[in-house]
């Protein structure tokens, strides 16, 4: 493959010629020596400086060490970036100067020259000629962006001033700017609507914004599988690896000059200094000089090379292949730069199945890849296509649930189910699926009306003559889940252990998310029972096999993480507790795009006992708002046991904070809501949370209600508890307290603390 030749104006640019013909001239009338100021100097710019002093000063100096001026030879032309740390040195050895008539370039940002003009005011009162440094782009990062242009590759750009760099590399080309954080359908229509143009897409934070970038390419027409041309990323998701993800790096850090200097020296550089401004301190350049060193190859074969115009990793390669060296290619653009041909990854499987328009196969790959936003999107086009076809409303409920719009999920699922009758034993297994899915869903949102589809979907199974399936376990995960909200843990436990065995030996592997799935799920249930030091081991399990298998940005490595943090939790990790759900909360909105969702609901109020726990009640307080929001006006998410508990949670912090009409006006809200969850007023949450409500009555005065609350409430758990029972024994002391003693305990047994309330938090494989 040949490269494209140099541009024109890899020549520079008119100011910095200006600047070079100014410093060449001073230095050749300046033969008794002078000190010269090149202010606001850029480290960009050095390369181009010292290239163009060097054509009339072949002995050059570059120094970043001032106290090598001492051992410059007389007449000597050098060019000092300074350090502000040697001012005093500069200030008590200016005679140097005169004395060996040194011609002398301070190449200094304006920092060090104004520390400089305080620290050093003597040596500063020298300089007979102060010049500015003219702006300008780092050549390397130009060089790259031209040759990803040439060669079809798209690029990420970490740091630097793009425009600049841009303007200089392809003038002539327009950009146009999305932001990759963008909603998907709103950023495929500004790819579309950007025909030719460079698309310039920030806000490129994580694998999860680069995935859904390339798949809104390929949906715009703007790229095929493998091929990412015209598009240059920004944000923090930079990646190793050349084209692993469709886009090469343009690295744009520079090594420092007194970094650069000491490695060139170490590989046995002389003027080395000089030969890492020529190699423009870029990295990968100055590995490759040292490597070259080492083999044996002459500086002054080097310095001819570097001292030519153009690209030095272009240059140095040819001395590479002739010396048998490895030239350091520390960024995906530098191997575009040399010759050889970045390895194209294959493709996600979305992307193939996008820009075939298999928008079914697409949507049911998004749902595995965590992007349910996505798979909504495709699943819609794939219904509006086939209007009859109950796979694509199929994949769209279930994406839908993924996506927290658990109303629609569940009337789109009803009407498959009711579509889809099968006419053949063959037909079985699918129609069980879909009455599965509908069951995970009504589940998610009230678990005792599960039961029915449930029931349906296991005899479905159980009617086939053929061997269970991976499919099968999803509906004995949700059998699994009813029990567990029926209060029967040894049974769901009993049932989860058979669902993981099961799944392990279908798939002949631990190590799969469909398995780390109902090992989370029993985590839940051992943690329930009590069992915490092994719930935590399986919990990391389903975390580490979850991340190797769908990367840090995918929702059930936000489950796990929230799961793992209510064990730190109750364990009195707090700090840890909390780094968990941080990162839990950043993957759930990343993926949702919103806080609507009853997953990030959970996360909010879990959050929100830890910083109560550490003594935030202000940001506590804010947190139980949000989520109590949330539960109240999403559908799935309001179910009356989250509501109550977002009340229950919220009363405590109220009257931490010594409002005690707050807290009663969430406690006379949650109690009708417990009562309707367990069926009766006769369940001790029910009474652990009355007798909450009692104590916050005595304290505003009432009483006589007050008093009522407490004795209904030990008599219902005298009655259910026993007498025994520390609930029971705590609210009988409770009972004796003077009137105006406001009881402000956290309400006994209003929340499960184990995480076993919600079927929803048991998604599927």
């Amino acid at each position: 493959m040949a490269l494209p030749p140099p541009a024109p104006d890899d020549a520079p640019a008119p100011a910095d010629r200006a600047l070079h013909e100014r410093l060449r001239l001073i230095l050749r009338l300046g033969e008794a020596g002078v000190l010269v100021l090149v202010d606001g100097a850029r480290p960009e710019r050095l390369g181009s400086l010292v290239r163009a002093l060097a054509a009339d000063e072949p002995e050059l100096l570059v120094h970043a060490d001032a106290t090598l001026l001492a051992r410059a030879p007389k007449g000597a032309a050098v060019v000092l970036v300074p350090d502000a740390a040697q001012a005093g040195w500069l200030n008590l050895e200016r005679p140097i100067l005169a004395e060996r008539a040194l011609r002398v370039i301070l190449f200094s940002d304006a920092a060090t020259s104004a520390a400089l003009a305080r620290k050093a005011p003597d040596f500063f009162h020298w300089i007979s000629h102060r010049l500015e440094c003219p702006p300008g782009p780092w050549p390397p990062a130009v060089w790259a962006i031209r040759a990803a242009d040439e060669q079809g590759w798209g690029i990420f750009w970490e740091e630097g001033d793009l425009d600049e760099a841009f303007a200089e590399a392809l003038p002539a080309s327009p950009r146009v700017r999305v932001s990759a954080a963008a909603p998907y359908a709103a950023l495929v229509e500004a790819i579309r609507a950007a025909g030719g143009a460079w698309i310039e897409a920030c806000d490129v934070d994580s694998s999860f914004e680069l995935r859904r970038l390339r798949w809104a390419l390929v949906e715009a027409g703007r790229r095929e599988p493998l091929v990412t041309a015209r598009v240059v990323a920004r944000g923090r998701a930079v990646m190793p690896g050349a084209g692993s993800m469709g886009l090469l790096e343009v690295d744009s850090r520079r090594v420092p000059l007194a970094q650069a200097i000491q490695e060139l020296e170490a590989g046995g550089a002389e003027r080395a200094g000089r030969l890492a401004a020529l190699l423009d301190l870029e990295r990968g350049a100055v590995a490759t000089a040292v490597r070259l060193l080492a083999a044996g190859l002459p500086q002054a074969r080097l310095d001819d090379v570097t001292r030519a115009a153009g690209d030095p990793m272009q240059r140095l390669w040819p001395l590479c292949s002739a010396n048998g060296v490895s030239p350091v290619l520390r960024a995906g653009t530098s191997l575009l730069r040399t010759n050889i041909a970045p390895r194209r990854d294959a493709a996600f499987l979305c992307e193939r199945l996008v820009s075939e328009r298999r928008w079914l196969d697409a949507a049911r790959g998004a749902i595995v890849s965590g992007d349910p936003i996505v798979a909504i999107h495709w699943a819609q086009r794939a219904l509006a296509e086939d209007r009859g076809s109950v796979d694509a409303a199929r994949a769209l409920g279930v994406a839908l649930a993924e996506g927290g719009q658990l109303g629609r999920a569940r009337e789109i699922l009803r009407d498959a189910v009711a579509q889809h009758r099968p006419a053949a034993e063959g037909e079985l297994e699918g129609h069980a699926a879909l009455v599965d899915d509908l069951a995970g869903v009504i589940q998610a949102m009230d678990l005792s009306g599960a039961r029915p589809q449930l029931e349906e979907a296991l005899t479905l199974l159980d009617d086939r003559d053929v061997e269970p399936s991976p499919g099968d376990a999803n509906a004995l995960r949700w059998q699994a889940q009813y029990l567990v909200a029926a209060g029967n843990l040894t049974g769901a436990r009993t049932k989860l252990e058979e669902v993981s065995s099961l799944l392990t030996r279908m798939l002949g592997t631990e190590e799969d998310p469909r398995v780390a799935a109902s090992v989370r799920d029993l985590a839940r249930v051992l943690f329930a029972q009590g069992k915490a030091p092994r719930a935590r081991e399986l919990l990391e399990q389903a975390l580490r096999i979850e991340t190797k298998a769908h990367g840090d940005w995918h929702p059930r490595v936000a489950n796990s993480l929230r799961d793992l943090a209510r064990i730190l939790f109750a364990e009195s990790d707090l700090g840890g507790a909390r780094e968990l759900l941080d990162r839990a909360l950043d993957i759930q909105l990343r993926v949702y795009g919103t806080e609507e969702h009853p997953g990030i609901a959970d996360s909010l109020h879990l959050l929100a006992r830890v910083l109560f726990a550490q003594g935030d009640l202000s940001n506590a307080h804010q947190l139980l708002e949000r989520a109590l929001r949330i539960r109240t006006n999403v559908e799935g998410a309001n179910t009356p046991k989250d509501i109550s508990a977002s009340l229950a949670s919220l009363s405590i912090v109220l009257l931490s904070q010594g409002n005690l009409a707050g807290a009663r006006e969430a406690l006379e809200r949650a109690v009708p809501l417990l009562e309707r969850v367990h069926g009766t007023a006769e369940h001790p949450e029910v009474a652990a949370m009355e007798g909450n409500l009692g104590s916050v009555l005595l304290a505003l005065g009432e009483t006589e209600r007050g008093i009522a609350l407490h004795r209904r409430a030990y008599e219902t758990l005298r009655a259910q508890l026993g007498p025994d029972h520390p609930v029971t024994r705590d609210m009988a002391r409770r009972l004796p307290r003077a009137v105006g003693q406001a009881d402000a305990a956290e309400p006994h047994a209003v929340e499960d603390d184990h995480g076993t309330r919600k079927a929803r938090n048991a998604p599927r494989s």
